[in-house]
Parts: C-alpha cells; structure tokens; sequence
C-alpha cells in the first residue's frame, strides 16, 4: 500500500471512530509545560468546552475544563512520553454521562489520548448488580423458606412420632380397660349389682378420658391448621372473656383470681388468645397441692414494640429440666390419678402462640408455683 493512500485511510478512520481522539504536544526540555492539544477527531470536538479552539495554544485543561487534575496529568504525559506505555486514567462523570479515559505515548514528545463513552456500560453494569442483588435477595428468601419449610416438617414429624406413641399407648389404654371390664361383666355371673355397676363406671370413665383426648388432638389440629387473621385485640377483653370460661370449666373448685387493671392492647387474634390464656388458668387451678386453694395473677409488662401477658400460679411448679419438655404434645409429668389430664394443653398453647407471631416462655422451679408469659407485639 503506497504512503498516500494508508495516510488517507488513516485520516478516514482517525475522523470516523466513534471514541473522542486527541493527540498531545509536549515540550519535553520543560517538564513544567503543560501538554497541548493539536488534533481531535469530531467525537472528541462535540466534547470540546473550549470557546475559542487555537492548536497554537489550546491546553487539556481549557478544551476539558475540570476533567483533570492538572498537574497530575502533566506528571503522567511526560513520564509516558519518557518510557513510552499507555495508562489508564479512570473514568469521569459529565452530564449524567460516564467517561472514560485512556493516554499511550506516540512519540518522545507526543501523546495520544483516547475518550470512550461508557455511559451504556455503567447502566449495564448497574442493572446487572441490580439483578445480583435481587438474585441474591430471592435466594437468601428461598434458603429462609426452604429452613423454615424444613423446621416444619420435623415439627410435623416429631408430631407424628408422638401421635403414634399416643395412638399405640394414650388411645389403646382406655380401649384395653374398657374391654378388660366387658370382659367381666361378660364372664362372671356371680357379680354383685355394686359390682357390675363399678365397672360399667370404670368403663365409663375411660370412654371420657378417650373422648377428651380425641377432642384435644382436633383442638391441636385446629390450632395448626386455621386461618387466623391478625389484629389489634384488647387483653382486657380477652383476659375477662376467658375468666368467665373459667367458671363453667372449674366445676365449681374454689380459686381466687387477680387481675391488674388497663391491660394494653395487643396484634393477635381474639378467639385464638381466649384458648391461650384460658388453659394456663385451668392448669394454674388443677395442678395444686391438697388442701391448697388455687390463686391465679395476671397482669402485663410492656416494652416499646412488645407486651408481655404474665399468668402466674401457687401451683406444684416445674422443674427447670422439664420446662421445654411440657410444651410438647402428649408430655405428662405427673400420673392421670395424680392430676388427669391428656398432655395436649400446652402444646396447644405454644402452636397457638407461634402462629400469633409471638413467643411464651415460663419462670418456675417444683414446689414455688409458675409464671407463664406470652410476648406479643403492641398494637400502635
């Protein structure tokens, strides 16, 4: 290719890119002489600020006012021009637009610097970190989920395993006696009318008790299972409401009951909370000592987020060992001839509670009664 012509194609393609182009003169016998500029392409004279462009006198500084640091980029022209390379200079923001900049030595007294718009990279960049960090957002939600989804399933599988405890043993111990007694009644023709009439009362009893632990495992279900709507509920109200509960389900037992007054309001649910508090007073009033006549406190302590529901007892207490224990379906400390009942009630009361948003908690040691909490958040 003869000179003429690759000189033409030279200056076609020095004319046409894209990239602003921008060639430098520098006075290499003075190192304090700022670079002058002596040829740009027309990318780089769009770019231009200069009023009055003059190649005699035209500094980097006046064609791109406050895009350099002047003394800096002196430094870099002539430490290129003197071991030759190129150098990345960064990137400098124009108008809500991104340059960026590169210088290369062209000769021992000439610098060649290139301007790209990067503006399109930086959105891309931008949206692509966007996108990271909502992929990263979604998966931390999955990996939250997928735990939560887990903890669940072993929930329900050591349920499971506790319902098939309860099945083999809990519900095959009232059929066993019920038929051992038909039995009985069956074989032996010398009974006594005070006898068959005692063991058809022992048959009797042990449907209730079969009946009443059927009924506590559709209560569990139903705790677990409902759609429960959160709102703001009075403790008052749910407090009072469950009291009066109390008197139809203690039978007539005497106990002394003592509640504080303006008791806050709460985010809950109302009949879910009137369950709650009414089987921690029942329990509060059917585990006592002989002769010992039941005493039930209830009264808040309020944080700025959260309350906390107090239900406290004169009651035979719980051992520290045993306190998480008794949250767990069918778990029973005492013998059904000591203080009957089916080990469902409290684990109602924790499902009940988790599924409020809330936690519960309990303060006792054997023999000193017991403190049950329940936290929730306060309505605003």
């Amino acid at each position: 290719m003869e000179m003429e012509q690759a000189e033409q194609l030279y200056r076609l393609m020095f004319t046409n890119m894209r990239e602003a182009l921008v060639i430098l003169h520098l006075d290499v016998r003075n190192p304090d002489a700022p670079p002058q500029i002596i040829e740009m392409n027309p990318a780089a004279v769009k770019l231009c600020r200069c009023s009055s462009f003059n190649f005699q006198s035209c500094l980097v500084t006046d064609c791109f006012p406050y895009w350099f640091d002047e003394d800096r980029f002196k430094e870099q022209c002539h430490r290129l021009a003197a071991f030759g390379g190129s150098q990345e200079l960064g990137e400098v923001a124009r108008e809500d637009l991104f340059y960026r900049i590169r210088i290369f030595a062209l000769t021992d007294n000439h610098i060649g610097m290139v301007i790209s718009d990067c503006t399109r990279y930086r959105e891309e960049e931008a949206e692509i970190a966007d996108l990271s960090a909502k992929l990263e957002k979604e998966a931390a939600t999955m990996e939250r989920r997928v735990a939560e989804r887990t903890a669940q399933l072993e929930e329900i599988n050591e349920e499971l395993d506790s319902f098939a405890f309860s099945v083999s043993h809990d519900l095959r111990a009232p059929i066993r006696a019920m038929q051992a007694f038909a039995e009985i009644l069956l074989d032996d023709e010398q009974q006594t009318p005070a006898e068959r009439n005692a063991y058809l009362v022992r048959i009797k009893t042990a449907a209730q008790g079969m009946d009443q632990l059927i009924q506590d495992l559709l209560a569990y279900s139903r705790v677990s299972r409902q759609e429960i709507t959160l709102e703001p509920v009075s403790l008052e109200q749910v407090v009072r409401d469950a009291a009066q509960q109390l008197e139809l389900a203690a039978g007539g037992k005497a106990y002394r009951l003592e509640i504080s007054s303006d008791l806050p309001t709460v985010i809950g649910h109302p009949a879910v909370l009137v369950q709650v508090v009414l089987n921690l007073m029942t329990n509060g009033i059917k585990f006592v000592p002989k002769g010992v006549v039941p005493l039930l406190r209830i009264w808040t302590d309020e944080s700025q987020e959260y309350c906390r529901l107090y239900v406290e007892d004169n009651g035979i207490g719980i051992a520290p060992q045993h306190q998480e224990r008794i949250f767990k379906i069918f778990e029973r400390l005492h013998s059904m001839e000591s203080y009957p009942g089916t080990g469902v009630g409290l684990a109602i009361v924790r499902k009940a509670v988790q599924r409020l948003g809330g936690r519960i908690g309990l303060e006792s040691n054997e023999g000193e009664g017991s403190r049950f909490w329940i936290e929730l958040r306060r309505a605003e």
